[in-house]
């Protein structure tokens, strides 16, 4: 998934905040500019007297499920709209939502799903099978032009009917058998089937809706919803707010009855809000980034940093001088020392990379990382002179594309600082809003620009897929009938020994072809209120609201001791049954 700061990216940025003097202190660390709060005044805070939550977030691209790509839509639209499957409240399976449960073939193609009874939209009207066959049809159809779409590929015949080859959508293998029962048939075995469906474009959307208000149906006038909380209103570049819905099937376990989404792309903006009471998650925005380590140091109660499946990279475009030449893009690969950049300049904790996938399959699938050459500036210069720079003589300036964020900024300074100290190569930065960018990106109108992704699911594929020459997110313009042919190998194969050895290949394939310059796999450092529950370390940053709620007075006292109060995962249906 994209991501702008994490489109699912970690944005980072600058200086503390000044506190509003309502706010209780202690004797606390000054950084020039404001006053760090500390554990103590947390302590102190009493507990929320209502069920209202809030938290600060990028800019939406897009409400439709079928359009959203970005991390801002998703976190706003997972907790309006549900589909058979959702997250575990941390790293557990998936949960059934609108399925009540699953059989599957004995040689893992075809899943049939029987839906939850009594299911309903948010005006009453029954969902059926038959919304998830049009919904979801709806995503791979052309027209649409969904970014999304290729997660559905995983469907027989789903990416012939995406990209045009064929019109007819009933060979796209997803039918409604009866209103309650939906028949999935895959391409080929897909063993992290039920977490893809957790993700935006498999959710059901209303027909109704959508064909009478176009491309409007998604606003508080028009929406029709499943999930948990309804959308009453949206102001965009300033806020949205969610409602509890009465009509969710399990709104009985729902705890929040409103949450505030307060639009910003500003990492002080976000922390001075979280910081006064405002909010009680800072939010996807990221921390400022001279606040982690000074967080970090004071064992601020309230300060996480926890891994997560995502990767910060640069794109290239591969086919404009003279980055067309993988001479040039290896010797600025390898004249950015990111070791430094990672520990001594960010200092969040993030890994160093040297490729998109990041080293946190070796238990689940016995699969570690190729690590290739990262920092060798005299191997770069001799790389740019072979290709006829030498020092960068010759070599035009380089644009570097990145998006609003103190922690891009730095990152795109730090990268300008080591090409014109180790290459000679001049840069010149251009700063632009996150959806300005990602319409650059789109239509490769750069040279190198700020590019992320986060898994859309626990699997290596979903970072190396990004880089096919088909992919809607593949912005370097990359092209490799050798890479496609790994990728569709990779895809069809189900031994997790040949797998891993034909994940390896892609990712040597890459290394030698750089289509983009590897930065660091993310850790996600931030802010909650001590007293909110539910809200569980995920890998993939996956954090349904309806799981959370606030301590209770008692819970709350135990926690004010020093007691660390974490919600189990629910138990869910990783292993379904058989037949089908």
């Amino acid at each position: 998934m994209n991501a702008p700061g994490t489109v699912r990216l970690a944005r980072i940025s600058v200086l503390v905040a000044i506190l509003a003097p309502l706010l209780f202190f202690c004797a606390c660390r000054r950084d020039g500019k404001g006053t760090l709060r500390t554990t103590d005044s947390l302590l102190h805070e009493a507990l929320p007297a209502g069920r209202d939550f809030a938290f600060a977030s990028g800019s939406q691209e897009f409400l439709d499920p079928a359009k959203v790509a970005e991390t801002a839509g998703h976190h706003l639209m997972m907790n309006v709209f549900e589909g058979l499957y959702v997250y575990n409240r941390g790293d557990g399976p998936p949960v059934p939502a609108m399925a009540s449960g699953v059989a599957v073939s004995a040689d893992g193609l075809t899943y049939t799903f029987t839906l939850r009874p009594g299911i309903t939209w948010s005006n009453g009207r029954p969902i059926s099978a038959q919304d998830f066959v049009w919904s979801w049809r709806r995503v791979l159809d052309p027209k649409t032009a969904s970014r999304s779409a290729q997660l559905l590929w995983f469907i027989r015949g789903a990416k012939a009917f995406n990209e045009g080859v064929e019109p007819d959508p009933d060979k796209v293998g997803v039918h409604a058998l009866d209103p309650s029962t939906l028949r999935v048939e895959l391409a080929n075995p897909t063993p992290f089937f039920l977490h893809l469906l957790c993700e935006m474009p498999f959710v059901p959307t209303p027909r109704e809706e959508v064909e009478r208000w176009g491309d409007q149906w998604p606003q508080p006038e028009h929406i029709v919803s499943n999930g948990p909380f309804v959308l009453a209103e949206f102001h965009p570049r300033k806020w949205a707010v969610l409602q509890r819905n009465p009509r969710y099937y399990d709104v009985g376990n729902v705890y929040l009855e409103t949450i505030h989404i307060y639009d910003t792309e500003d990492e002080q903006t976000a922390f001075e809000w979280y910081e006064v009471g405002k909010t009680q998650w800072h939010g996807d925005v990221g921390l400022p980034m001279e606040q982690v380590p000074l967080l970090r140091e004071a064992g601020r109660v309230d300060f996480r940093t926890d891994p997560k499946l995502c990767s910060y990279y640069f794109s290239i475009r591969v086919d404009r001088p003279p980055f067309d030449d993988p001479r040039v893009r290896r010797a600025i690969a390898l004249a950015i020392d990111r070791e430094r950049l990672a520990l001594h300049v960010l200092r969040g904790g993030q890994i160093v990379s040297s490729g998109a996938v990041p080293d946190l399959f070796g238990v689940t699938h016995g699969y570690h990382v190729l690590q290739s050459e990262t920092f060798n500036p005299e191997k770069a210069r001799a790389l740019l002179a072979e290709a006829g720079y030498p020092r960068g003589v010759g070599l035009p300036p380089v644009e570097f594309y990145f998006n609003t964020g103190e922690g891009h900024r730095v990152i795109a300074e730090y990268v300008q600082r080591n090409l014109q100290e180790n290459l000679g190569i001049r840069v010149q930065l251009a700063n632009m809003e996150w959806g300005t960018l990602l319409k650059t990106l789109l239509a490769g109108r750069f040279s190198i620009g700020r590019s992320s992704w986060c898994a859309d699911y626990p699997d290596p594929l979903t970072f190396l897929e990004v880089f096919e020459s088909d992919s809607k997110s593949n912005y370097s313009g990359y092209k490799s009938p050798e890479y496609d042919e790994v990728i569709a190998a990779i895809r069809r194969e189900p031994d997790l020994h040949r797998r891993n050895t034909d994940l390896r290949r892609a990712e040597e394939i890459l290394a030698r072809d750089l289509p983009f310059l590897p930065m660091y796999h993310y850790t996600w450092s931030y802010l909650i209120r001590p007293y909110v529950l539910g809200y569980e370390n995920h890998m993939q940053d996956e954090h349904p609201l309806k799981y959370v709620r606030y301590a209770t007075p008692q819970e709350w006292e135990r926690i004010r001791h020093g007691e660390a109060i974490h919600l189990a995962p629910l138990p869910g249906e990783l292993t379904p049954t058989g037949g089908g």
